[in-house]
C-alpha cells in the first residue's frame, strides 16, 4: 500500500491540475474542448505505452497492490497515464505556453522518475532516463501543436483523428479495470504462449482489438452522419464480444457474465457517441475569438 499511494500522490495532483487549468481558462476555451483534448492526450499516451511498455518490457510500476507484476503494470498505468500526461498536455495548450516551458516539465518528470527508482517504486529495464526526456519534449510539442489546430480547424482529419484517440481511451477502459477486478481475462492460443502472462496477454488481445474496433466507431459516428449508422457500433460490439464468448476468447471469472459486460461496454460506446455529437463544434464567432488568443 505505501507503494500506491505515491502512484495516487501522482494521479490525484494530475486530475487537480486538469480541473484548476480548466476552470481558470473557462472564457477562453470551452471546457468540452478541453475535455476532449484531455481524453486525445491521454489515449495517445495509452497507445504510446501499450508499445513500449506491454509489447517490449521497458521498464515496471512498482504499485504494490498486487503479486502479479503484470497486474502491477496495468494498474501503475491505469493511473499515471490517464492522468499525469494529459494534464500537463492540458496546461501547456490551455496557457498557451512556450516551448522552453517544455524543458522545465520535462526536468520534474526525471526528478519524478529518479525518485520513483530510488525508492523501488518503479523500475528500468531497458529504458533510460533520456528516453524518458525525448518521449516527454516530444509528446508535448505534438500536443501543443495539436491544440492550436484542433481549437482553429474542429472538423474534417483532425477531428477525426482526435477522436479516434478519445475512443481508444474510451471504449478500452472497462477491459482493464474488470481485469484487475478479476471479473474477466481474454485467451487466445498462441498470444498466451509467447507472452505467458494472463494480464499481459489479455491486454495485449483486448487493445488490438479495440484499435480496430475504434476505427470502425470512428467511421460510423464521425464520418457517416446519418442517425442510422450510430446503432452499428453497437451490433458489432454485441456481436464481436458474443463470439469471443463462443470461442472461449473471452473468459468469465467469479460468476460474472455476458450480460454485465455488454451493459457495460454499450455505456461507454453510447458515452464516445453523445461526447462526439455535442462537442468539437464552434461557431464561426467562437473560432475567431479562438484565432485572435492564439495570435
Amino acid at each position: 500500500m505505501p507503494n500506491l499511494f505515491w502512484y495516487i500522490c501522482l494521479a490525484v495532483t494530475g486530475v487537480g491540475i486538469t480541473a484548476i487549468s480548466m476552470y481558470l481558462k473557462r472564457n477562453t476555451y470551452r471546457v468540452s474542448t478541453l475535455i476532449v483534448f484531455y481524453l486525445f492526450a491521454a489515449g495517445t499516451a495509452w497507445i504510446g505505452e501499450f508499445i513500449v511498455l506491454g509489447l517490449f518490457d521497458s521498464y515496471a510500476y512498482k504499485t504494490g497492490f498486487f503479486d502479479n507484476p503484470w497486474a502491477q503494470n496495468l494498474l501503475g498505468h491505469l493511473l499515471l497515464n490517464t492522468t499525469v500526461y494529459p494534464a500537463v498536455a492540458v496546461v501547456m495548450a490551455a496557457f498557451s505556453l512556450r516551448f522552453g516551458w517544455i524543458s522545465t516539465v520535462t526536468a520534474f518528470y526525471l526528478v519524478i522518475e529518479y525518485l520513483f527508482v530510488k525508492q523501488g517504486l518503479y523500475e528500468h529495464h531497458w529504458w533510460r532516463y533520456h528516453m524518458t526526456a525525448i518521449t516527454t519534449i516530444v509528446f508535448l510539442a505534438i500536443a501543443k501543436l495539436w491544440f492550436d489546430k484542433l481549437i482553429l480547424k474542429q472538423y474534417g482529419a483532425i477531428r477525426t483523428i482526435t477522436f479516434y484517440f478519445v475512443a481508444m481511451l474510451i471504449v478500452h477502459t472497462p477491459a482493464p479495470v474488470l481485469l484487475l477486478m478479476g471479473k474477466l481475462h481474454y485467451s487466445l492460443g498462441f498470444v498466451d504462449n509467447y507472452f505467458k502472462d494472463l494480464y499481459l496477454s489479455s491486454t495485449i488481445i483486448i487493445f488490438f482489438y479495440h484499435m480496430f474496433e475504434c476505427f470502425l466507431l470512428v467511421i460510423f459516428t464521425c464520418i457517416l452522419k446519418k442517425w442510422y449508422w450510430k446503432i452499428v457500433p453497437f451490433v458489432i460490439s454485441i456481436a464481436v464480444q458474443s463470439l469471443f464468448v463462443k470461442v472461449n476468447i473471452l473468459v468469465f471469472n467469479e460468476g460474472w457474465g455476458l450480460f454485465g459486460t455488454l451493459v457495460i461496454y454499450e455505456l461507454f460506446i453510447a458515452a464516445f457517441i453523445m461526447m462526439e455529437k455535442f462537442t468539437l463544434v464552434p461557431s464561426g464567432r467562437y473560432v475567431r475569438k479562438l484565432h485572435n488568443t492564439i495570435r
